[in-house]
C-alpha cells in the first residue's frame, strides 16, 4: 500500500512539472531597470521575479501589442508588483524560448505600444546568426504638468543560453509624443492599431503625411 502511494505521488508531481509553464527547465529573469525601481521606490533589498503577479484581461488592459511575422511563439503577459497595495508597480512579461523575463515601469510611465520582433543577431566568435527577438515598448510619461515626453525601452532575448537584457532606445525632448523615430519605424497599419484605441487620436502624422483615423480604418477594411 506505502508502495501504491509513494508510486501515485511520484506521478502526480511529474504531471505538474510537465504543465507548469515556469518549471526547472524555464529560465525566468528580473530585468535590472525593474530592480532599480523596487529597490529606489519601495526599500526592497533583493528584488525577485516572484515578486511579481500575472494579471488576467479583467484586472489590467493590456496596451497596443503589435507582432511582426515570426513572433507568434512570443507570448506577453501584464504583470503587477504584488506586496504593497498603495501604489502598484506594473510590467511586462515575456516568454520565448524556455526563458522569461519581467520588465516594470515606475508610476510615471505609462506603456501604450510594444513591437515584436524577430532581429539578426550576430555572434562574433562562432561567426553565426542566431534567432533573437526584440520587444520595444513605447511610453508615454508624465514628468509633471503640463511636462511630458517619450520614451522607448527595448527588451533582447537571444536563443543560446544568454541572460536577457532591457535598454533605453529613445527618450524625445519635453513635449515630444509619440516618439517620431518609433512611429516612423512602425508601417502604417501597424501604427493604425495604437491610433484606433481610446489612446489613439482622430487625426495623426506618419512620413510626412496627414491621416484621419477613421478613414483611415475604412480604407483598410475595404483591402
Amino acid at each position: 500500500m506505502k508502495f501504491k502511494v509513494f508510486y501515485f505521488s511520484f506521478i502526480t508531481l511529474l504531471v505538474a512539472l510537465a504543465v507548469n509553464p515556469a518549471n526547472a527547465n524555464t529560465r525566468t529573469y528580473l530585468s535590472d531597470k525593474c530592480k532599480t525601481h523596487l529597490i529606489d521606490f519601495y526599500q526592497i533589498s533583493k528584488p525577485s521575479f516572484k515578486d511579481f503577479k500575472v494579471l488576467d484581461e479583467q484586472e489590467f488592459w493590456l496596451h497596443t501589442i503589435l507582432k511582426r511575422k515570426g513572433t507568434n511563439d512570443v507570448k506577453v503577459k501584464a504583470v503587477v508588483f504584488q506586496k504593497k497595495d498603495s501604489q502598484r508597480l506594473y510590467g511586462l512579461q515575456t516568454e520565448w524560448k524556455d526563458q522569461i523575463i519581467i520588465n516594470c515601469w515606475s508610476f510615471y510611465h505609462s506603456a501604450l505600444i510594444t513591437l515584436i520582433e524577430m532581429y539578426d543577431h550576430y555572434d562574433p566568435f562562432i561567426k553565426k546568426q542566431k534567432d533573437a527577438i526584440r520587444v520595444s515598448t513605447h511610453y508615454l510619461v508624465n514628468c509633471g504638468v503640463p511636462c511630458h515626453h517619450a520614451e522607448v525601452t527595448s527588451t533582447y532575448m537571444v536563443d543560446d543560453g544568454t541572460k536577457p537584457y532591457v535598454r533605453k532606445e529613445i527618450s524625445t525632448p519635453t513635449f515630444e509624443y509619440p516618439s517620431i523615430w518609433f512611429t516612423d519605424y512602425l508601417t502604417l497599419r501597424e501604427l493604425y492599431q495604437f491610433m484606433r484605441t481610446g489612446d489613439g487620436w482622430e487625426s495623426f502624422d506618419w512620413r510626412g503625411k496627414r491621416y484621419k483615423t477613421a478613414e483611415l480604418g475604412k480604407k483598410f477594411k475595404r483591402k
